[in-house]
């Protein structure tokens, strides 16, 4: 029989896993029928905690891990300077790594809890979507936050609503056409995005790319403008495939370009080419909420802010 682990305990009792973890070390904000029903399980599963676990001190280390993915984006360094300015305002720590990927990234990540002992974990992608490391970090009680991660998983998140970022760029174009050019990624963000689009109107094109770089990009730009109606709105997923796209754009009047907008927000498309509608990641406000709710006990339910883009000079900002 396999050992009973805390997500059975918090399973059983009807709780999230951090609120089981939370009762088990006699933390703030858990109600006293949730701590009952966690005491309950815990008698009923015969669950034991891991030695490591009762001995780590939590709230003694002030420091905050933050475990970051090898993508390109530059969205886990823009946050990390406004995770070290909430830390020293919380009198904390912020410590980055980078585990490695693949099979290791479990024992990498153990490694790390047993010498930093952090007082929680900030997770991104993919990492964040990791259901082994998830797991481990709920085994050991050490609290954690996911960023931009898939809601469907266990744990506390911060994020953005993906879903109806994409609805309310296609609402736009008020029944118009509408092209989505998209690399073929997996994963519930790149699911997400296109099960959005197949929702919104018949008149909304798929189009895979079959790569994530500027000549896909210019590739499907020439194809779109070629065509006797082009779309009155292109979106894409991808910074480098919103540059080729633009470049194609360009070779059109100005009166007839369609509107392009790109739903990574990167510093790239925001320094070279302004005119194109970024979705704004609001970092700070991303950074302060995960910051509190690892540091200061705060709710733990999913805490998604709104999409905002770019206005269309590329100045301002607009909920659209």
């Amino acid at each position: 029989m396999t050992r009973p682990t805390i997500k059975d305990v918090a399973s059983l009792a009807g709780v999230s896993v951090m609120t089981a973890s939370r009762a088990l070390n006699n933390q703030p904000y858990v109600s006293a029928e949730a701590s009952q029903r966690v005491r309950e399980a815990v008698e009923t599963l015969g669950f034991r905690r891991n030695a490591f676990a009762r001995g780590l001190p939590r709230a003694q280390s002030f420091m905050v891990l933050m475990l970051i993915g090898h993508g390109t984006s530059d969205l886990p360094g823009r946050f990390q300077r406004h995770a070290v300015e909430r830390c020293r305002e919380l009198g904390r720590h912020l410590i980055v790594d980078r585990p490695p990927l693949g099979g290791g990234a479990v024992t990498y990540v153990e490694g790390l809890i047993d010498r930093l002992r952090p007082e929680g974990v900030v997770l991104w992608r993919p990492l964040a979507d990791d259901p082994r490391v998830l797991a481990m970090l709920a085994e050991r009680s050490v609290s954690f936050v996911r960023i931009d991660a898939d809601p469907a998983l266990a744990g506390a998140l911060v994020s953005i609503d993906h879903a109806q970022a994409m609805t309310t760029l296609l609402e736009t174009v008020d029944g118009g056409a509408a092209a989505f050019v998209h690399s073929e990624a997996d994963g519930w963000l790149a699911r997400q995005r296109r099960e959005a689009v197949l929702a919104a109107a018949n008149t909304v094109r798929l189009c895979p790319a079959p790569s994530s770089d500027f000549g896909a990009g210019l590739e499907w730009g020439r194809r779109l403008v070629a065509e006797d109606e082009s779309p009155a709105l292109i979106v894409t997923d991808h910074d480098a495939l919103a540059l080729g796209l633009l470049t194609a754009l360009k070779s059109q009047p100005a009166s007839r370009r369609p509107v392009l907008a790109c739903l990574e927000d990167s510093g790239s498309v925001s320094l070279v080419a302004p005119e194109i509608r970024r979705l704004v990641q609001p970092l700070e406000a991303m950074a302060h909420a995960a910051l509190d709710i690892l540091t200061q006990e705060v709710q733990a339910a999913p805490v998604r802010f709104q999409p905002v883009f770019t206005s269309e000079d590329g100045r301002g900002v607009t909920s659209t």
